[in-house]
Parts: C-alpha cells; structure tokens; sequence
C-alpha cells in the first residue's frame, strides 16, 4: 500500500486500505483463514479498526467472517467476476452519459483527461502498477462526479470483486494498450457530448475486457472445481 494513499486516515480507515490491498495483492490469498490477533501483528494495526475493516470487506464480498475463528478471504469465481462486469457496466455507462448531457462538467473533464493520459504514459514504461491505478482514477472520476451519489455509493459498494479480477490479472495478461486507446476514445466522445458514440464504446469496452478477464481466470484456474481460484503467492 502506498502511503500517499493511506495518510491522513483514521485508524480504522487505515486498517480498511490495508487489508484490502492485502486481499487484492495476494498478500493473503484465497480460502486462507485469519484471526484478529494474526491480521493485527502481521500488518501492525489494533484490534478495533482490523474488526471494523473486516465488516467493510465482508460488505464487498471479499472476506467471510467465521465466527470464533476470524476472516476467510473468499475466493474468486468466474460466474461472480461475470454478474459484477455486468452490474458495473450498466452503472458507469450511466454516470458517463449524465456527465456528456452535463453543463457543469469542466471539472471532472479535466480529471479524466489526466487520468487517461497517466495511462498512457504508464504503458509507454511499461509501467502495469502506474496504469492500473491512473485506470482506477478515471473510473471514480466519471462515478463519483456524475452527480447522482446513490448510483456512486451503489458502485463502490460492489467494486471490490472487479478490482479482484483486475489486481489477479495485471501481471498475466498482455500489456492493456488497447485499454488505453478505448479510454482515449471513450474520453473524446465525452468531450463531444456524443452519447451514441459514448454508449457504443462503454459497452464495447467493457463487453471485450471481461471476455479477457474471463479468460485469463479461467486459463490459470483449469482443474479446479466450481470455477473456484485458490491463489497462491507468486502467481
């Protein structure tokens, strides 16, 4: 976890982002089991805020809470990774074209411009870490400034499986160059309010990367039943 992201959190928000970043690294991988006690000495962190950050998580279906034994990170299946790229999609092609139909709209224009072209300098380094969080900017951007908080509180409230998948996939799948240059394209037919074209390339988009990221799961997941991943470090 960086610290830039973690600074000037409460405790239990700190305890939160860490955990996350944990469950969404590998750091603790799929169907492990932890106590309290164990979460709290390995990442340094008390009590309290590991217990409210278990709650959290548990909302987001990323860990199961197992009375008197702890947290289970739960693990990660292909028809779960399938119904959540559905959901997000129709919520994000949502708050897009509020944003295109907008008159207040310099402000998260400017964000996403940047964010995407954080995404394109990332892949001409070749940087996968810098791209996917420059890619997670620009999604929250076009969320969280749609001007309809129950649609962004709806989003966030789902988003952890998919940064599941996407976290599992960064370093497998090829470098996301043509990600890059739909979210470019995406960004120019907002910038030119055209909805037509704007609800052709969301839907384009995300149809063809949650073909990809079902592919990648279940490539590196064959053999193990119910479409289960059991992750295992340095995969």
């Amino acid at each position: 976890m960086k610290t830039d992201i973690i600074e000037n959190k409460s405790l239990a928000d700190k305890a939160y982002y860490v955990l996350r970043r944990a469950v969404l690294t590998n750091v603790l991988v799929a169907e492990s089991l932890w106590s309290d006690r164990e979460l709290c000495e390995k990442f340094d962190l008390s009590r309290t805020p590991v217990r409210e950050a278990i709650l959290r998580l548990q909302l987001e279906q990323l860990v199961q809470i197992v009375p008197r034994k702890g947290m289970r990170v739960m693990p990660l299946r292909l028809e779960d990774v399938r119904d959540i790229h559905q959901v997000t999609k129709a919520l994000e092609l949502e708050a897009a074209l509020l944003i295109a139909k907008s008159d207040d709209r310099d402000e998260v224009l400017a964000k996403i411009k940047d964010s995407v072209e954080e995404m394109e300098r990332a892949m001409e380094a070749e940087d996968r870490d810098a791209w996917v969080l420059a890619d997670t900017r620009c999604h929250f951007a076009v969320v969280d400034m749609c001007g309809n908080k129950r649609l962004a509180d709806m989003y966030h409230a789902q988003r952890g499986l998919t940064d599941r998948a996407r976290y599992f996939a960064l370093h497998i799948r090829e470098l996301p160059m043509q990600s890059t240059v739909e979210h470019r394209q995406m960004y120019e037919a907002l910038l030119k309010r055209d909805s037509q074209e704007l609800e052709k390339l969301y839907r384009q988009h995300w149809d063809r990367t949650t073909e990809e990221m079902l592919t990648i799961i279940e490539r590196h997941t064959s053999g193990l039943a119910n479409t289960t991943l059991k992750m295992s470090a340095g995969i």
